[in-house]
C-alpha cells in the first residue's frame, strides 16, 4: 500500500486529521489507510517525483494531468515511487470532478485520494498541515521534557534501575526490562522488569542478548516478538556490570520516543557502572549537568571531591575523541584527575569529563598528554558549577574545531578577534546595519534570522537546513530568496555570507 509505511524519522500528521477538519471540507475519493503526512506541496508538473522527499500530501488541480490511461498510470507510478502519502485533487477550474481514471489508478496502487473543493485554497490545506505538525512538535517537546525530569528524579531513588525502567515504560507506553548477560549465572536482582515484560525471552531475543554482550559484538538491535517490536541496547561494561535493556511495544518508536530511550539507556549505562546498591554519584552529577541544567546545591561538595577541586569553586568541561583509528589508551587509563567522566554510547567513543580548574598552563599540558595517549581533546574555560551546561556546549563546539585543526584546543587561547576589536554595543550597531529589516523584533524577522542562521551553518545545504528548522526545503528556498531581495545581497558571494554571519552572531537580542 502506498504511504502505508509509517515514517518515524520525521514528525507527521495522520491524513485523517487533515480530512477531518471541517474548515477544509475535503472529501475522500479513494480510501487506503491513514498514512502520516510530512508536508503539503503543490505541483502541476507532469512528473513531480524529482522534487518530492516522501510522505507529502501532493496537491494538484490537474493542469498537466495526462488524459490517457497509460499516462495516468505513469503519473501515479512516479509519485508512488517518490513515496508520497496521498494526493489532494482540486476541482475546478480545470476539472469539474476528480477524473475517474486518476481514481482508478490510485485505487490500484493503494494511494489515498482526496478531493479539494473550489472554496478551499491549496494554501489553506498547507497551513492546516503545518499547524497540525507544529502542534505535534510542541506536544512532543513537552512530553520529552516531562520524561527527562522524571528520569532525572528516578536515578536518585533507592532502587534507581527499577525506577528508570518504570519511567521509560510509562513514557513509551510499553514494557521494559534489563537482562543480565545470557552467559552469566542467574543472580538475585540481576534481572529488572516492569509490568507486561515477558518472564522468559524467546530464543531469538536470547540470541540477540548473547550477541550484544559479547566483547566485540554490536551495541543495539531490533526484533519482532509476538505483537511487539522490541528494541535492545547494551548497558554497562563487559565482562562485569553489564547487561541489555529491552523495550517492547506494538508500534515503532517515533523521534521523541527514541530521544527518551537514548536518555534512559545512558542513565542505565551509568547505573550499571556503579557499585550495586549504592547511589551513582557521578551519574547524578552528569544527570544534573545534561538534563536539569545545572548541579544542585547538595551535590557541590560531591563535585569538588570527585574532581579533586578542593575550594577552587570553578570547573572545566573536557570533550575528547580518539585521534584516529589506531591504538589509544582506554578512558579509565587516561591521566585525568577526576571521577566525573563518561563515554557516551553510540558517539564514536566521545569522552566527556568535568575537571577542577587548575589554570591554562596545567590544562594545556594535560591536553598534550592526551595526545600522547592517542586522544584529541577540547577544554572549556573555567566556570562556576551553574555554568557547566554552557561549558559542555562550548567544549563540544571546540572539539569540532580541534578535529579540523588536528590538535587539541583550549578555550581562551582561541578567542574571537572581533570581540577584542569591538565593544558589544558597537558590534550590535554594525550587526543591525547589516541585517536591516531582519534585525527587527517581529516574528517574520525572527523566522528569517533563524532560517538564515541554519542555512549558513549548513553551508547552503537546503535539505540539512530544512531538517534543522523542521520545514520543507522549498520553504527554506523561498525564505532565502526573500532575504536576498529584502537586503539586496547575493548569497552566492562568500563576502556577503561572512558579513551576515557576523551580524547574526553579534546582534544583541532586544537591543
Amino acid at each position: 500500500m502506498a504511504g502505508g509505511t509509517r515514517r518515524t524519522d520525521v514528525h507527521t500528521v495522520p491524513l485523517g486529521v487533515v480530512t477531518g477538519r471541517r474548515d477544509l471540507a475535503l472529501t475522500t475519493v479513494v480510501e487506503a489507510g491513514d498514512p502520516g503526512i510530512t508536508w503539503a506541496v503543490v505541483s502541476e508538473l507532469t512528473d513531480p517525483s524529482a522534487y518530492l522527499r516522501g510522505g507529502e500530501l501532493l496537491l494538484t488541480a490537474g493542469v498537466n494531468l495526462p488524459r490517457t490511461t497509460a499516462g495516468l498510470r505513469a503519473y501515479v507510478d512516479a509519485v508512488v515511487g517518490a513515496g508520497i502519502s496521498a494526493i489532494g485533487f482540486g476541482v475546478t477550474p480545470v476539472h469539474d470532478t476528480v477524473p475517474a481514471g486518476l481514481a482508478e489508478q490510485c485505487h490500484a496502487h493503494g494511494l489515498p485520494l482526496v478531493s479539494v473543493p473550489r472554496p478551499t485554497p491549496f494554501a489553506a490545506v498547507s497551513q492546516a498541515v503545518g499547524a497540525e505538525l507544529e502542534e505535534r512538535r510542541l506536544r512532543d517537546l513537552r512530553r520529552l521534557g516531562e520524561a527527562h525530569q522524571a528520569l532525572a528524579l528516578a536515578v536518585t531513588a533507592d532502587t534507581p534501575v527499577e525506577r528508570v525502567l518504570r519511567v521509560l515504560a510509562e513514557a513509551l507506553g510499553g514494557w521494559a526490562l534489563v537482562a543480565p548477560p545470557a552467559s552469566s549465572d542467574p543472580a538475585p536482582g540481576g534481572r529488572h522488569a516492569t509490568r507486561g515484560a515477558p518472564r522468559d525471552l524467546d530464543p531469538e531475543l536470547q540470541e540477540l542478548v548473547l550477541r550484544l554482550t559479547l566483547p566485540h559484538g554490536p551495541r543495539s538491535a531490533k526484533a519482532r516478538a509476538g505483537a511487539d517490536e522490541v528494541f535492545l541496547h547494551t548497558v554497562g561494561s563487559p565482562p562485569d556490570d553489564h547487561g541489555v535493556v529491552l523495550v517492547g511495544r506494538p508500534d515503532p518508536l517515533g523521534i521523541t520516543d527514541r530521544a527518551v530511550l537514548r536518555t534512559a539507556t545512558a542513565l542505565l549505562d551509568l547505573l550499571a557502572r556503579t557499585d550495586r546498591g549504592a547511589p551513582p554519584a557521578p551519574g547524578r552529577l552528569l544527570t544534573g549537568l545534561l538534563l536539569d541544567g545545572g548541579v544542585t546545591e547538595e551535590a557541590l561538595p560531591l563535585l569538588a571531591e570527585l574532581t579533586g577541586g578542593g575550594d577552587t569553586g570553578t570547573y572545566r568541561v573536557l570533550h575528547a575523541l580518539p585521534a584516529d583509528r589506531g591504538r589509544h589508551t582506554a578512558p579509565a587509563g587516561l591521566p585525568l584527575d577526576t571521577r566525573v567522566l563518561d563515554t557516551a554510547p553510540g558517539t564514536a567513543g566521545l569522552l566527556r569529563a568535568v575537571l577542577a580548574d587548575r589554570g591554562d598552563a596545567e590544562h594545556r599540558a594535560g591536553l598534550e598528554q592526551l595526545v600522547l595517549h592517542g586522544w584529541i581533546g577540547a577544554l572549556s574555560g573555567p566556570v562556576p558549577p551553574d555554568g557547566l551546561p554552557g561549558a559542555d556546549h562550548t567544549a563540544a563546539s571546540l572539539l569540532s574545531r580541534a578535529r579540523a585543526a588536528g590538535g587539541p584546543l583550549l578555550w581562551g587561547e582561541d578567542t574571537d578577534p572581533f570581540e577584542a576589536l569591538l565593544a558589544p554595543e558597537g558590534a550590535d550597531v554594525l550587526a543591525r546595519g547589516v541585517l536591516g529589516p531582519l534585525a527587527d523584533d517581529t516574528e517574520p524577522a525572527r523566522l528569517l534570522r533563524r532560517t538564515l542562521h541554519a542555512w549558513l551553518t549548513r553551508h547552503g545545504n537546503w535539505d540539512r537546513a530544512a531538517a534543522d528548522l523542521g520545514a520543507h526545503r522549498n520553504s527554506v528556498r523561498y525564505r532565502i530568496g526573500r532575504i536576498e531581495r529584502d537586503l539586496g545581497v547575493d548569497l552566492a558571494d562568500a563576502e556577503q555570507r561572512m558579513r551576515l554571519w557576523f551580524a547574526l552572531t553579534r546582534r544583541r537580542p532586544g537591543g
